[in-house]
C-alpha cells in the first residue's frame, strides 16, 4: 500500500499550478486510428485473459456450478446421480480364497527410522472358479513392488520307491518347508527366484524353466508323492486407485477347479487414521506416552493392510504371525500358538497363532501393546475370557469381565449353539473411534467402569455394548452377510439382542429401556426425511459403505425385528434363528435365506396370517423406505374403526403408493386385552370393536411393538387426554411416551393440530410419575424451541417449558433419597437437565456450587466431588454461565492422564456450552492443532449445539475449511459428525443460504458426506417450514394459555 494509504498518489503532493504545468507538459501524442487500435488490442488482451483464467484458473468448477444451480438439494442429488462407472468396482467371482496366511510385521520403535511403519507378505491359496488370466485383489495404500508379487500353483505325482533320492533326509527337510499338508498346496517359496514368476513385459521371450526340485514324500503305500511347484507366469500388474484394487494378469489362463497360491510382500504406514492397521497411544500414570499399533477392518480397511478379498462373502481360514518387541504382547482372533525369536533382530519375537475358521477380512484383527489382562474361572465350560487394558485401568475392568461371564452361557442357550472359538479377549483400546468392534475373538468396546461410581447410565451402556458384539460372534461371524445391502440384518439383530438380554437379565433396569425408548423416537423422526433410504439397499460404489453405518441400519434394524418376534411369538424366532445359524455356520447368506426359514419354522404356529409369508412381511419393511402412520377413524354411533395407512412424510403434499403388512394391535378403556388385526398390503380395513361406549377411548400399537405412529379422530384424542389427566396408569407407560411423541411429530408435519399434543403435555406435571413420557414430552418440546429460539417468541415458550419442569424439579429436588427407584433417579436427572438449560435460577445456582466445590478440592484430576451422572449438567452450566476461569480448569483435567473415559467424554462435551465465541474459537482451533484425540473430536463439534455455537463454529468451518478437509478427509468418523450433528443445527433461511455457498464452492471435497447432507438439508428446511406454517398458530395457543 505505501505510507500514504488506499486513496493517496504523487499528485497528492504538488500544488495546482505544478499540477497544471505537470499535466500539459507529459504524456505523449498519438493519432485516432492508432488510438483506436491501442483500444482494441487492450479489449482483446483483456478478453484472451479472461478466458484463459476460465478454462485454466482454479476455480473453473466452482464457476460452473454457480451457474447451473442455486438450490443445495438440487446440487447434492446432482453429484450422487453422477455418472460414475460401475464396472469392475466389485471382485469378480472368477476365483475363490482358501485360506491366508499372513505376516505382518509392526514397527513400535522411537529410536527405528522406520517408527510407525509396517511390512507383511501374504500368501492367498485361491480356487479357479472361471477361466480367467486376471487376479484381481482389493488393494489401498499399500507399496508393493512388481517383483514381489508371484503365483505359482503346485502338481503334485506318484512315483515308484526307486526314485528315492540317494540321501533320503534331504527329501525329508525339504519336505518340512512345505506350509500345511500336501492337500493344500500352500508351501514355502523362499527358493524360488524372482525371474521364475515376473516376467518383464518388455523382452517378448519365455524365461528358461527353473522349476524347482521335486520335493518328496513318503506313503503308506512304499511309494512317494512327488510335489512340483510350478510359477505361473506373471505378464503385467495393474493397480485401479479408484477402486481400491490391483490385478495381476498372468501370462496363461488360471484353469477352473485347480488351485494356485498368490504370495505378494508389501509395505506401509501406522497413521494416526482410526482405521486399517494405526497407530494409537494413551499416557501413564507418570506421565509417559505409550503407543500401540492396532487394527479396524470394518467394512473396508482390511485392503490398507495386506491384499485380500476384502468383501464379506469371501470366507476363509487365516494363519496369522505378527511381529513384536519381546517387552510387548500380540494379540489376533486365535490363541497362540508358538513364538519364535527373530534371528536377524534382538529384542524381536514372532507370534504364530491358531488358525481361523473361515472368516471375512473384516473381522480379522490383531495388536500389538504393552496391555496386561484379568481373567477369572467361568462357573461353566467355555472359552477363556480376558480383559485386556493398560495397566492403570485394570481395576475398572472387572464389570465388563463379569458381564461377559453372565452373558456368554445366556447367548450359548439363546443360539443352541456353543461360542464358536477356544478363547474371548476383549480390549479397551485408546482412540478407538467406532465405539465397539466384534472382531472374532477379539472384541474392542468400551470396557472400563469405576466400581467406585454410582452411575445410572454407564452400566447400562457398557452391558448394551458388550451384548451387541457378543452377539454378532454368532450372528455376524459364524454366518455373515453376503453383501453390505444386508449389513442392518447384522447390526439390526446386535442392536435387538441387546435388548432381549438386558430385559432378560436385569428387568429392572429402567435406565437402558429409556434408551431403546430414546432409539426409537430418533429413528422414527430420521425415517421420515426425504433423504431416508431402505434399510436393505442397493451400494453402487465404495463410499456408501461407509455411509449406511447409521441410525436407520442399527435402529430401524432391530425394531422391524422386534416387531417380527412379536408377530412370530418368541419361541418361533428364536426357534428360527437357531436354523438359520446351524445352516449357515461358516458361510455367507441373505436375508432371504433368513426369511425362507422363519417361514418353514413359522407354519401355522404364529399370528401372521396364513395368506402373508414372511418375506413378504419383512420386505415391505426393508426393501422400501418409511414407514406409515395408521389413522383410526371411528364411528361413535356404532362399533366400526375404519383403519388406514399413509406414508409418514415431512412434507404431506407428498402422495405416495408404498402400502405395508402391519401388525396392528389395540386395546380399550373398557377391555385391555390386546387384540391384533391386519392391514395385508392394503390402503385399510374395517376393525369392529366390542364396545360401543362413548366415553370408550381405543388406543392402537400396544406398548410400542409396532414401527409406525398412529394418528385418531379428534374426539379418540380428547377421551386419550382426559384419561392420562384422571389415571395414566391405565394407559401401558410405552404407550404414554407414544402419545406424545406421535401426536408432536404429526403435528409437525401437518397432520394434527399443535393444539393436541400441547393439551397432552399439560398432564405431565399433575399426574406423571414416569421417565419415559417426559423424556419424550421434553425431547420434542427441546426441538420446538431450538427453532424458536431464532425468534422473539423465545421467552415466552421458556415460560411454557418451566411451568411444565418447576413443580417436578422442586418436587425431586436435586439430591439423590437413600430409596429412590431407579425411575426416580432417572426422572430427576432429567427434569434438573432440563431445569438448567432453562436457566431456572435455583437450578443454575446448585450447578455452580457443586462446580465451584470441585475448583476447590486440592487435587481435582484425583477426586471429582459431583455425581458421575450430573457432571455434564453441572459443568455445562458453570462454563455456559461463567467465563474463561471455569473454561480453563476444566480444559486442564482433560490433560490429566488419570481421567477416565467417560469423563473425558463429558468434559468435551461440556467445554463447548460456553456462549463466549472467542472461547468456542479457541476450542475448536485445539481439536484441530492435535490437542484433542481423534476419538474425540466428534464431541467438540457436538457440544456446540447452541445458537451462539452453531453461528460461531459455521464460521470456522468456513473459515478453516483447507486445513479440516485435510485434517480429517480419511477421518470418516470426524467428517460425517460435522455434518450430521453440527451443520445440521443451522436453521433459518440465512443459514441455507451460506450453507448452499459453502457447498457450492466444495462440491468436490463433500463428495463423501453427501448422502448425509441431504438429510442435515432436509431437517433444515423442515426448520424454515416450521416459521410458516406453525409459528403463529403456537404462539396464539402461548398467548390464550397465558404463558
Amino acid at each position: 500500500m505505501g505510507r500514504g494509504g488506499y486513496h493517496s498518489s504523487r499528485a497528492e503532493f504538488l500544488s495546482d499550478e505544478a499540477i497544471l504545468k505537470y499535466n500539459r507538459n507529459g504524456g505523449c501524442f498519438v493519432t485516432t486510428k492508432k488510438a483506436i487500435a491501442f483500444v482494441i488490442f487492450a479489449l482483446a488482451s483483456l478478453l484472451a485473459v479472461v478466458l484463459l483464467m476460465y478454462y485454466y484458473g482454479p476455480n473453473r468448477g466452482e464457476q460452473k456450478v454457480i451457474k447451473e444451480s442455486n438450490d443445495i438439494e438440487k446440487l447434492i442429488n446432482d453429484t450422487l446421480n453422477e455418472n460414475v462407472p460401475k464396472e469392475e468396482w466389485r471382485l469378480p467371482n472368477t476365483l475363490y480364497p482358501l485360506r491366508y496366511t499372513l505376516k505382518i510385521h509392526p514397527i513400535l520403535d522411537e529410536y527405528s527410522d522406520k517408527n510407525f511403519t509396517f511390512t507383511g507378505r501374504v500368501k492367498i491359496l485361491v480356487k479357479c472358479l472361471e477361466e480367467t488370466n486376471r487376479i484381481v485383489l482389493n488393494w489401498d495404500d499399500l507399496n508393493i513392488t512388481d517383483s514381489d508379487v508371484r503365483v505359482y500353483t503346485i502338481k503334485q505325482v506318484r512315483i515308484d520307491s526307486e526314485a528315492v533320492p540317494e540321501h533320503p533326509g534331504k527329501a525329508k527337510r525339504d519336505l518340512n518347508a512345505v506350509e500345511d499338508d500336501a492337500t493344500t498346496t500352500t508351501i514355502s517359496t523362499e527358493e524360488v527366484p524372482t525371474t521364475e514368476l515376473f516376467e518383464e513385459t518388455t523382452t517378448g521371450t519365455e524365461p528358461p524353466d527353473t522349476t524347482t526340485a521335486p520335493v518328496l514324500e513318503t506313503t503308506t503305500e512304499s511309494s512317494l508323492i512327488k510335489t512340483e511347484l510350478i510359477p505361473w507366469l506373471v505378464r503385467e500388474i495393474t493397480r485401479d486407485e479408484e477402486n481400491f484394487k490391483i490385478t495381476i494378469h498372468t501370462r496363461k489362463n488360471l484353469k477352473v477347479g485347480e488351485n494356485y497360491t498368490v504370495d505378494i510382500k508389501f509395505s506401509g504406514q501406522l497413521l494416526n487414521n482410526l482405521v486399517g492397521l494405526y497407530k494409537s497411544h494413551y499416557v501413564d500414570l507418570t506421565g509417559r506416552t505409550k503407543w500401540l499399533a492396532t487394527t479396524h477392518f470394518q467394512p473396508i480397511y482390511a485392503r490398507r493392510v495386506f491384499p485380500c478379498f476384502d468383501e464379506p462373502k469371501f470366507k476363509a481360514p487365516f494363519k496369522i504371525s505378527i511381529a513384536r518387541r519381546t517387552n510387548m504382547t500380540a494379540l489376533s482372533n486365535m490363541p497362540l500358538k508358538q513364538t519364535e525369536p527373530m534371528n536377524e533382530t534382538s529384542g524381536w519375537v514372532w507370534d504364530h497363532f491358531e488358525e481361523t475358521p473361515p472368516m471375512s477380512t473384516y473381522i480379522v484383527a490383531f495388536t500389538v501393546s504393552d496391555f496386561e489382562s484379568i481373567s477369572s474361572e467361568s462357573t461353566t465350560a467355555g472359552p477363556v475370557v480376558k480383559i485386556w487394558a493398560p495397566k492403570d485401568d485394570l481395576s475398572q475392568a472387572h464389570y465388563a469381565l463379569d458381564v461377559t461371564h453372565e452373558l456368554l452361557p445366556f447367548l450359548e442357550e439363546y443360539f443352541d449353539i456353543k461360542y464358536p472359538l477356544p478363547k474371548l479377549d476383549m480390549l479397551a483400546i485408546p482412540n478407538f473411534g467406532k465405539g465397539a468392534m466384534e472382531n472374532w475373538g477379539l472384541m474392542k468396546s468400551s470396557l472400563l467402569f469405576d466400581p467406585n461410581s454410582r452411575s445410572i447410565k454407564t452400566k447400562s451402556f457398557i452391558m448394551a455394548r458388550i451384548v451387541h458384539e457378543l452377539a454378532h460372534q454368532w450372528f455376524g461371524n459364524l454366518v455373515t452377510m453376503e453383501w453390505w445391502s444386508d449389513l442392518w440384518l447384522n447390526e439390526g439383530f446386535g442392536t435387538f439382542m441387546a435388548e432381549v438380554a438386558i430385559t432378560k437379565l436385569r428387568p429392572r433396569w429402567h435406565a437402558y429401556s429409556s434408551v431403546k425408548i430414546r432409539d426409537t423416537y430418533n429413528t422414527l423422526y430420521f425415517d421420515t426425511l426425504k433423504s431416508t433410504r431402505s434399510i436393505q439397499t442397493d451400494i453402487e460404489n465404495n463410499a456408501q459403505i461407509e455411509q449406511i453405518f447409521d441410525t436407520i441400519i442399527y435402529q430401524k434394524g432391530s425394531s422391524i425385528l422386534k416387531m417380527l418376534n412379536y408377530t412370530l411369538s418368541e419361541s418361533i424366532f428364536i426357534r428360527g434363528i437357531q436354523h438359520y445359524l446351524k445352516k449357515y455356520s461358516y458361510q455367507s447368506s441373505t436375508q432371504d435365506d433368513l426369511w425362507a426359514l422363519f417361514t418353514k419354522t413359522a407354519q401355522n404356529q404364529s399370528i401372521i396370517p396364513n395368506t402373508v409369508t414372511v418375506k413378504a412381511l419383512m420386505n415391505s419393511w426393508s426393501t422400501q423406505p418409511g414407514y406409515p402412520y395408521i389413522t383410526a377413524m371411528r364411528n361413535y354411533s356404532g362399533a366400526e374403526v375404519v383403519i388406514n395407512q399413509t406414508k409418514m412424510t415431512e412434507d404431506t403434499n407428498i402422495t405416495t403408493d408404498a402400502l405395508w403388512y402391519v401388525p396392528v394391535t389395540y386395546m380399550t378403556k373398557n377391555n385391555d386385552q390386546v387384540r391384533i388385526t391386519w392391514l395385508e398390503d392394503q390402503r385399510r380395513t374395517v376393525l369392529q370393536l366390542n364396545t360401543t361406549a362413548n366415553d370408550s377411548w381405543l388406543l392402537l400399537n400396544i406398548d410400542e411393538t409396532g414401527f409406525y405412529r398412529v394418528n385418531y379422530d379428534t374426539r379418540n384424542w380428547k377421551l386419550l387426554v382426559q384419561q392420562l389427566r384422571r389415571d395414566p396408569g391405565r394407559i401401558p407407560v410405552a404407550n404414554r411416551g407414544q402419545l406424545i411423541d406421535d401426536a408432536f411429530q404429526l403435528a409437525n408435519a401437518g397432520i394434527i393440530n399443535y393444539t393436541i399434543a400441547f393439551d397432552l403435555v399439560k398432564y405431565l406435571h399433575i399426574t406423571e410419575p414416569n421417565y419415559i413420557p417426559w423424556y419424550s414430552a421434553l425431547r420434542n418440546m427441546e426441538e420446538l424451541r431450538v427453532i424458536i429460539s431464532n425468534y422473539e417468541y423465545s421467552g415466552l415458550y421458556d415460560n411454557f417449558l418451566l411451568k411444565l419442569v418447576k413443580p417436578m424439579f422442586h418436587e425431586l429436588t436435586t439430591t439423590e433419597r437413600q430409596h429412590d427407584t431407579q425411575n426416580e433417579k432417572l426422572l430427576r436427572l432429567h427434569i434438573v437437565t432440563s431445569a438448567c438449560k432453562l436457566r431456572y435460577g435455583p437450578c443454575i445456582d446448585w450447578a455452580r456450587v457443586q462446580y465451584y466445590e470441585w475448583i476447590r478440592q486440592p487435587d481435582p484430576d484425583e477426586r471429582n466431588p459431583i455425581s458421575v451422572d450430573y457432571r455434564f449438567i453441572v459443568q455445562c452450566s458453570a462454563i455456559k454461565s461463567g467465563g474463561p476461569i471455569e473454561w480453563d480448569f476444566l480444559w486442564n483435567r482433560t490433560l490429566s492422564p488419570s481421567i477416565a473415559p467417560v469423563d473425558l467424554q463429558t468434559a468435551y462435551l461440556s467445554l463447548g456450552c460456553t456462549y463466549d465465541p472467542w472461547l468456542i474459537n479457541r476450542y475448536l482451533e485445539y481439536s484441530l492443532s492435535g490437542n484433542i484425540s481423534l476419538e474425540y473430536v466428534p464431541y467438540v463439534w457436538q457440544s456446540i449445539n447452541h445458537p451462539v455455537g452453531v453461528r460461531t463454529g459455521f464460521q470456522f468451518l468456513r473459515l478453516n475449511w483447507e486445513r479440516i478437509y485435510d485434517t480429517y478427509e480419511d477421518i470418516y468418523l470426524v467428517f460425517s459428525t460435522i455434518f450430521h450433528d453440527f451443520v445440521s443445527q443451522l436453521s433459518t433461511e440465512v443459514d441455507l443460504e451460506d450453507l448452499t455457498t459453502f457447498y457450492k464452492l466444495h462440491q468436490t471435497d463433500l463428495k463423501s458426506v453427501s448422502t448425509i447432507l441431504q438429510g442435515t438439508v432436509d431437517r433444515m428446511k423442515i426448520r424454515i417450514k416450521w416459521k410458516t406454517k406453525h409459528l403463529e398458530s403456537v404462539v396464539n395457543w402461548l398467548k390464550r394459555n397465558k404463558y
